[in-house]
């Protein structure tokens, strides 16, 4: 991670669970942190716990479903940090809605926060990596294994069609860079079942049913900071196009509904 030292990362979905832990690791490891959430008070006590770090964190209140907001935020880090040479998708949103209810209202904020922001992100941030000859950049978007197969569970379906999307774009992203002869790496990240408050809050009011007497296998958020360090830490000639994380022994018949 040395090469790293002292550039400038963006990371989204920053006020909890794998972003909060993602930007501190990385100030921790002397990167010049962009830290992106739409909760401020969770924001400022982020930067306060990162004071002592060997990096600099920033922290930035945005929403990643406007994408006028995104643009707007990305320039601030430019002003304010420099070019950037490492991107972190990471900020998502859960929300059950079955396709057969409108009760719950639209999907359409799932996939303004889960498609559009990444992808304006990423367009906006590699313009700025070709501005700046930045050709050894990496893009990382935290994906799911819910983006790789059909879950059995119904109130998912958005979601995961919405990580099924990134799955396609980042392959779709890798095939560009490769044709126009830049080196910026581009990784997906797909962890199984994370302890998360976006975890919890999706199964409010549903209890899934275990299949068998042991308890459901569970990744921390410290488990893909690893994954993410170790994308970033390989030679720069390598690279890790998806990593598939799943605590041992989970298999997707192990959730299902009452």
């Amino acid at each position: 991670m040395e090469r790293w030292a002292g550039r400038v990362a963006v990371v989204t979905g920053a006020s909890s669970g794998i972003g909060e832990a993602l930007a501190k690791e990385l100030t921790r490891l002397g990167m010049k942190v962009a830290a992106l959430a739409r909760r401020s008070d969770r924001l400022q006590k982020l930067a306060d716990e990162c004071q002592s770090f060997k990096g600099l964190i920033n922290v930035y209140k945005c929403d990643m479903s406007d994408e006028n907001e995104v643009v707007s935020t990305l320039k601030k880090i430019y002003g304010d940090l420099g070019p950037i040479s490492v991107l972190i998708n990471n900020a998502a949103t859960m929300i059950p809605i079955n396709l057969t209810d409108s009760s719950k209202g639209s999907p359409r904020k799932i996939y303004e926060t889960n498609v559009i922001g990444p992808v304006t992100l990423t367009q906006h941030t590699l313009e700025i990596m070709k501005k700046h000859n930045i050709d050894d950049g990496h893009i990382i978007n935290i994906n799911s294994i819910v983006g790789h197969c059909v879950f059995p569970m119904t109130g998912i379906a958005n979601y995961s069609a919405s990580k099924h999307a990134i799955r396609v774009l980042t392959e779709c992203l890798k095939n560009e860079l490769a044709s126009l002869k830049l080196k910026t790496r581009v990784t997906s990240i797909s962890p199984g079942h994370v302890k998360t408050e976006m975890s919890d809050r999706f199964f409010e009011g549903k209890v899934p049913v275990k299949l068998s007497k042991e308890p459901v296998p569970v990744l921390s958020c410290s488990d893909i900071v690893k994954c993410v360090v170790f994308a970033l830490s390989v030679n720069p000639n390598v690279n890790i196009s998806e990593l598939t994380v799943q605590p041992v022994g989970e298999t997707i018949a192990q959730l299902t509904e009452v």
